[in-house]
């Protein structure tokens, strides 16, 4: 298979991840240029692997820049909220997020203006429309980034990274674009068990998990979503609240989750030691403050949903 085939293969693959036409142009754009005054084929892979961290960045659809501390951490709820406390508890699903981009943490508006809503949409997923925020979330509903890390957790159980390689490339990697963006997850996944177990974060007992990477991202997508105008309130409240059964059965406390979700955003985007800390210095705050979701909503006690996934 030659270059240009390799490349026309890994764009129909970002469609299949639900990715929009315009976000594979303007990234097939950049990755051209990139590439255009170097002819060395293998040289052009091993810059693209370098640019596997950026690719993440531009399209894992994460959050603003958490490692800026200079604001002082401040709960931020709505006083006129509507929700209850088993809406309330859903919306906090996501606060790891909300958190960092100083929104309300108790309910479905972020407390930001259609404008910046539709500026942070567009510019951290490509969303610019309706359809478009209802494909990602679909996406993000029927697999998004938890089927590959399924796949990945299973590798790196093996006895060795030479067979954990040797795994992913038999059930994952199809071409050389492809194992290049799973190998680097893999040793983002490596090193991203190193330091939380160095810091004694997870254990046999507490494992991470994927899923609220996803689901995360669903409750503040469909929150940005309702604030931009793409979707109605009662549509934000129904896409938030599809998520918590598989929650609930997921994970044991408001601890679990958090960390769950640090640990997955250090497999998609590398160790980041000032992003890391910032994350988990959010947590220990969510978990103590007064007048935090975390604290007052006990993860345990909030009322079951019947209709499972």
């Amino acid at each position: 298979m030659n270059q240009q085939q390799y490349m026309e293969q890994y764009w129909q693959q970002m469609r299949d991840m639900g990715f929009t036409e315009e976000a594979i142009a303007q990234y097939r754009q950049q990755m051209e240029q990139a590439i255009a005054h170097n002819n060395d084929w293998s040289a052009q892979m091993n810059m693209f692997a370098e640019n596997i961290k950026q690719f993440n960045q531009m399209f894992s659809g994460d959050d603003a820049d958490v490692s800026d501390t200079e604001e002082p951490l401040r709960v931020i709820l709505n006083p006129h909220t509507q929700l209850d406390a088993a809406q309330q508890w859903a919306v906090a699903c996501g606060a790891d997020i909300a958190f960092v981009n100083r929104q309300f943490l108790n309910d479905i508006t972020t407390g930001s203006d259609r404008y910046d809503c539709r500026e942070q949409l567009s510019e951290w997923w490509d969303i610019d429309s309706t359809e478009e925020l209802q494909e990602m979330i679909a996406w993000l509903q029927d697999s998004g980034h938890r089927i590959e890390y399924d796949i990945i957790w299973q590798a790196i159980n093996t006895v060795s990274m030479k067979e954990s390689k040797a795994f992913l490339r038999e059930y994952i990697a199809t071409n050389e674009l492809e194992e290049a963006v799973v190998m680097e997850r893999l040793r983002n996944t490596r090193d991203a068990l190193e330091l939380f177990r160095e810091k004694k974060l997870i254990d046999k007992e507490l494992q991470p998990d994927m899923l609220i990477w996803d689901f995360g991202r669903i409750i503040n997508l469909s929150r940005a979503g309702y604030d931009a105008g793409y979707i109605t309130y009662e549509q934000a409240l129904e896409y938030i609240m599809w998520g918590v059964p598989q929650i609930k059965r997921t994970y044991t406390s408001w601890r679990h989750l958090s960390l769950s979700y640090q640990f997955a955003r250090c497999v998609w985007n590398g160790i980041e030691m000032g992003s890391f800390e910032t994350l988990y210095n959010n947590m220990e705050h969510l978990l103590v403050a007064p007048d935090s979701p975390w604290k007052v909503l006990a993860f345990s006690n909030t009322q079951q949903f019947p209709n499972a996934l």
